[in-house]
């Protein structure tokens, strides 16, 4: 399929003499079948990402969000882009570029270094025909193209706790109080309390506070800014995201994505409390100690007593019954990829893309991941069974039986491990 996919019917000849009906009719088919990405959306697409970043202007970064940027069908690797690649793989048309990308790279929203440039990637199928939800979802993705320039590297540390019973009480009551002040003019006492909650979880986890800031300074951040440019006033703004954290999702986990929720609250909270807050926030900085110094003072708050102004006690309830049910599948992760017979693949250098709300913390073993898809020097991998990262992040542990969805490049082959039935990845041996 020649031209990045885009399928032209052969006109086929009986004879010299062409009907102009027929070729007409040929020439309109074939410029109705679509590319897996259709390129007048995608120039809209990244129409829209541009005309946001000249309307920002900097102002909220010092720089420009809009970049390098590729738009991706995952199923086919087929993608459009802003720019050229420095290696030729994408072909000029008109006024992107497409082609298909190869296996070694990993298809996700990110922000990803390939072939002498570093793209913003978003796969098609996420970005949204309404501009709001579109706007959120680029801008949020340019962000993390950018990150590291204006002083924010990528950090994402897991935060387990958060999948505890204490951690997910306490944070859940943290995002309605939050949506609370979100949506009140006099939001004092909601702030105190959301800021209370919170002071409290970091005191039942003494790591909480220094790993829940790593993610908030990464993804909190990133979400923050597709909100602020998404296209809406201040105030509906304010009023959509107090929505979102009211109808969060319970069953998701919030090891990897709390800050998706944490971040744009206290973004925008900060924006009507200190709109130069982003002057002196830096990699180091808190999002509740930032809030904490722009509202002084606050109304004092025992968050023990005022969990009852949110639910507090039904919120408790359900939380009880859901913990039960995650040591259910916390026990068979870990039958399945700490028991059971394993296939080891070094973390150095490796590649991959996953839900954030789906991970399952499993304690000293590491952290589970439902599905993944992992490509490094030695090959590429997938699971629909489950992986785990051990807790040092230096190894993700396939179950034995996912050999068969492993692609392995020349100079490496699996050997077998400390326990029979176990495989480990290694360098083949040269002869």
């Amino acid at each position: 399929m020649e031209g990045g996919g885009q399928i032209v019917p052969s006109l086929i000849a009986t004879d010299k003499r062409y009907d102009p009906l027929m070729l007409i009719g040929a020439l309109l088919l074939a410029t109705a079948i679509s590319t897996p990405i259709p390129l007048d959306a995608a120039r809209r697409a990244f129409d829209d990402a541009r005309i946001v970043s000249e309307e920002d202007g900097g102002r909220l970064w010092g720089k420009a969000l809009y970049g390098p940027m590729l738009l991706v069908d995952p199923v086919t690797r087929y993608a459009v882009a802003n720019v050229a690649d420095q290696g030729g793989v994408l072909k000029a048309k008109g006024t992107v570029f497409i082609g298909t990308l190869p296996p070694s790279v990993v298809v996700a929203n990110t922000a990803t270094t390939w072939n002498g440039v570093h793209w913003t990637m978003i796969m098609w199928g996420s970005i949204s025909e309404r501009s709001v939800p579109r706007r959120r979802l680029m801008l949020h993705e340019c962000f993390h193209r950018i990150q590291d320039e204006v002083g924010f590297p990528a950090g994402a540390n897991d935060n387990a706790h958060l999948d505890s019973l204490d951690g997910r009480y306490w944070f859940l009551l943290e995002l309605r109080a939050l949506a609370v002040a979100l949506r009140s003019e006099d939001r004092k006492q909601a702030v105190a309390d959301a800021l209370a909650f919170r002071a409290k979880r970091r005191a039942l986890f003494p790591a909480a506070a220094s790993n829940e800031r790593s993610l908030e300074n990464n993804e909190g951040l990133a979400e923050y800014t597709g909100t602020v440019v998404r296209g809406t006033g201040d105030e509906e703004t304010r009023l959509s995201t107090s929505r979102r954290l009211d109808a969060i999702d319970r069953g998701s986990s919030f090891v990897r994505s709390f800050a998706y929720s944490s971040g744009p609250a206290y973004g925008l909270l900060l924006d009507v409390e200190n709109p130069n807050w982003r002057k002196t926030y830096k990699i180091g900085s808190d999002f509740g100690d930032a809030l904490r110094d722009s509202r002084t003072p606050l109304p004092v708050s025992d968050p023990d007593v005022r969990a009852a102004a949110y639910g507090g006690a039904a919120l408790r309830t359900e939380e009880e019954k859901r913990d039960r049910e995650q040591r259910e599948r916390v026990a068979h992760f870990r039958a399945l990829l700490v028991d059971g017979p394993t296939l080891e693949i070094s973390a150095d250098g490796a590649n991959f893309g996953f839900d954030p709300y789906a991970l399952v913390p499993l304690g000293d073993a590491g952290t589970g991941y439902p599905s993944l898809e992992v490509t490094g020097k030695w090959g590429r991998i997938t699971t629909t069974t489950g992986a785990r990262m051990d807790a040092e992040h230096t190894k993700l542990v396939f179950s034995a039986a996912d050999r068969a969805n492993l692609t392995l490049n020349e100079g490496w082959t699996l050997q077998p491990g400390a326990r029979k039935g176990d495989f480990v990845l290694v360098p083949a041996k040269k002869r």
